[in-house]
C-alpha cells in the first residue's frame, strides 16, 4: 500500500504511528517549508524513519494510491482546490471534522473531484493517546464498498478497534454536532452547574443530534457508535478538547478570545456553516442557535440555561 497523509500536525502524525509495523510506503505532505525541513532534518515526534515528506501536492497526489485528509477544516478548500488538478481516482479518508462552508466535507469532495471513493473515520481519539497506543475504538464509514474495505484492511492489525458503517452522513455529523456541543458542556462546567443538570443536557443533545442526523439523511442508530456517543463523552468533559476548554473559558469568564486566537476550535468556526446548513434544509436547534448567541452576539453564558430549563 502507498498512503499520503495531508497534514503534519498532531492527528496526521498520530496516525502515521498506526503503520510503523506494517509495509506500507508512507509520505507526508506539509506547505510549511520550515516544518518540512525540521522534520527531514530531525524526525520530530519520533517519526519512523522510512516516512517520506514533501511540500509539493502534486507529488503525495501521484505518488499515492489513497490520501487521508487530516488538518484543519478551515485549510481544506485551499488545499482541494490544489489537489483536484492531480487527483486520479485514489481512494480518499477524510480524518478531520468538520465542514467546508456549509458543506461536509464528503459531499464537497464528491462535487469537486468527482468521486465516489470517500470514507471517513472517526471517534474518541486524542491524538496524545493514539501516539501512547492506547485502547481506542473508531468508526469507519464509507458508501463505496471498494474503499471501505480499502481503508478496512489499511487499519488491520493495528491497536485500533475499527467498527464499519455505510453512513458517512451520520458519521461526520456526530464528529461536526460534538465539537459545538462540547462548548455548550465547558460553558456549564465553567457556570458550575450540578452534575445532574449536566447528565441532563447530555441526555438532552444526545436525542437532538439523533434527530438531525435523521433530518440530514443519515442513520439516527449512527449516534450509537464511537463516532457518536463515545466521541461526544470524550470531548464534552476533558480539558485535552479544545472545544471544551474554550467553553470553560466562556462560563469562568476569563479571556477566551486570547484562546481562540491560538488555537483551532472548530466548533467555534462550524457554528456559522452549521447554521446555514440547517436553513438551507428547514432544521431547528434551539442549543445552536443559543451557542451561536453567545459566542458571535456576545449574549449572556446562563442563555444556555434556557436551553435546560425550556424542555427540548
Amino acid at each position: 500500500m502507498k498512503i499520503g497523509i495531508i497534514g503534519c500536525g498532531a492527528y496526521g502524525i498520530a496516525l502515521s504511528s498506526l503503520f510503523d509495523l506494517k509495509n506500507i510506503e508512507l509520505t507526508m505532505w506539509t506547505k510549511l517549508e520550515d516544518e518540512y525541513e525540521e522534520l527531514v532534518n530531525n524526525r520530530t515526534n519520533k517519526l519512523n524513519d522510512k516516512i517520506k515528506f514533501t511540500i509539493s501536492l502534486e507529488e503525495i497526489t501521484l505518488r499515492n494510491e489513497a490520501l487521508i485528509l487530516a488538518i484543519p477544516a478551515k485549510f481544506l478548500k485551499d488545499v482541494i482546490f490544489e489537489l483536484k488538478k492531480y487527483y486520479n481516482g485514489q481512494h480518499i479518508l477524510i480524518a478531520t471534522k468538520g465542514m467546508i462552508d456549509s458543506n461536509l466535507i464528503s459531499s464537497y469532495l464528491h462535487d469537486e473531484l468527482n468521486t465516489e471513493k470517500i470514507a471517513c473515520i472517526s471517534g474518541p481519539s486524542f491524538a496524545s493517546d493514539i501516539l501512547k497506543k492506547e485502547i481506542i475504538g473508531l468508526t469507519l464509514a464509507s458508501n463505496n464498498v471498494v474503499t471501505l474495505d480499502y481503508f478496512r484492511c489499511l487499519f488491520k492489525d493495528t491497536y485500533l478497534d475499527i467498527e464499519i458503517t455505510h453512513d458517512i452522513i451520520g458519521v461526520q455529523l456526530n464528529g461536526i454536532l460534538k465539537n459545538t456541543m462540547a462548548i455548550a458542556s465547558g460553558i456549564l462546567d465553567g457556570i458550575k452547574v450540578s452534575k445532574s443538570t449536566k447528565a441532563k443536557f447530555l441526555t438532552d443533545i444526545s436525542k437532538e443530534i439523533k434527530k438531525i442526523i435523521n433530518n440530514l439523511g443519515g442513520d439516527f442508530k449512527t449516534f450509537d457508535t464511537y463516532s457518536g456517543i463515545g466521541d461526544l463523552l470524550l470531548t464534552t468533559t476533558s480539558q485535552e478538547s479544545r472545544n471544551y476548554t474554550f467553553g470553560l473559558l466562556i462560563g469562568e469568564n476569563k479571556d477566551f478570545k486570547s484562546y481562540l486566537e491560538n488555537n483551532t476550535v472548530e466548533g467555534v468556526e462550524n457554528l456559522r456553516n452549521i447554521k446555514n446548513l440547517f436553513k438551507k434544509n428547514r432544521i431547528k436547534s434551539r442549543i445552536i442557535d443559543i451557542l451561536f448567541e453567545i459566542v458571535y452576539l456576545s449574549q449572556p453564558k446562563e442563555k444556555v440555561i434556557e436551553y435546560l430549563k425550556n424542555g427540548n
